[in-house]
């Protein structure tokens, strides 16, 4: 398979193709994708919201023309992407995706904005778990630790698996700028406050119903260092070739995950990244839905009052 993707480039010139990406589909046989044409090369807006409550999303479209499903449920899900590459998007989509939820009580949301710029236009459909300061976002993790802890104790010789309600509803914890919270925060008591909640939750939360949705700019190791408790993994654009593997795996870009190579200019490029899934080894060229702002003050005013 390596000649293969070592030859990659060049066949994607013989064919008169965009690209060329190589994916093993069982012993002795390999899936040459060679897109003629791109059709995520436009932005679109948002997707309309579901009829009924899901923790299966549409966020966007795939690069087959497939509504892209993002799986919220028994994961944690890690963005990576440089300035402006549409980590927003990723996020904003995810909570459209689960509003319904929301609006039934089935689904709860968190929200960890420690830049005050992202998710601050729709806190109100965070209710009360919201926090912004490092040490409110330390608090509002532990407080989230303890009532995931609370659930498995609870769930303990009765179930082995979440199914979300009302009384026991699907909670997805979003921080935006993962980093902030980590490397980059000075006061050392709170940033193991912070790293040891969110070690916690991505070790212990996925079978009771807790879900951490991150981003992050900078995908370095030093970084997060707790990427690898993240299943399922995209990477928007990126700004060198060696972070496509370090958010997505060793491999990835070899197999075509090309996230370095996306465009700058925003209508091209925002939104657009490869996702690769805990159950999958070949990466998925897909692009997530356009969120405004007007979009965002509307959905927190449609479900603010649910949350």
């Amino acid at each position: 398979m390596r000649h293969w993707q070592d030859a990659a480039e060049s066949l994607a010139h013989a064919f008169g193709a965009l690209s060329c990406r190589v994916a093993v589909r069982r012993g002795g046989r390999l899936l040459l994708t060679l897109p003629r044409r791109d059709p995520l090369a436009n932005a679109f807006g948002a997707v309309r919201l579901p009829a009924a409550a899901t923790l299966r999303p549409v966020i966007g479209w795939q690069e087959d023309g497939e509504p892209w499903r993002l799986r919220v449920a028994g994961t944690h899900v890690l963005v990576a992407g440089a300035t402006g590459a549409g980590k927003g998007s990723v996020l904003w989509s995810t909570v459209r995706g689960l509003l319904p939820g929301v609006a039934e009580g089935t689904v709860k949301l968190w929200g960890l904005d420690p830049k005050l710029m992202e998710l601050s236009l729709g806190r109100s459909l965070f209710g009360d778990r919201y926090a912004a300061s490092p040490e409110e976002c330390a608090d509002l993790l532990e407080r989230a630790v303890a009532e995931m802890q609370e659930r498995a104790r609870y769930y303990a010789g009765r179930v082995r698996k979440h199914r979300p309600t009302v009384e026991e509803p699907f909670c997805l914890v979003i921080v935006d700028e993962v980093a902030f919270l980590t490397a980059y925060q000075p006061n050392k008591q709170i940033r193991a406050r912070i790293m040891a909640a969110l070690a916690t939750l991505t070790t212990q939360g996925r079978a009771v119903g807790f879900c951490v949705l991150a981003a992050l700019q900078d995908p370095r190791k030093d970084v997060l260092t707790i990427r690898n408790l993240f299943p399922d993994r995209i990477a928007l654009r990126l700004d060198e070739p060696e972070q496509v593997d370090m958010v997505l795996g060793d491999g990835a870009r070899d197999r075509g995950a090309l996230a370095d190579e996306i465009s700058h200019v925003e209508e091209e490029g925002a939104g657009v990244g490869y996702v690769r899934v805990e159950r999958s080894p070949d990466p998925v060229r897909v692009r997530a839905a356009f969120i405004s702002d007007e979009v965002i003050r509307a959905m927190a005013a449609a479900f603010g009052e649910h949350a």
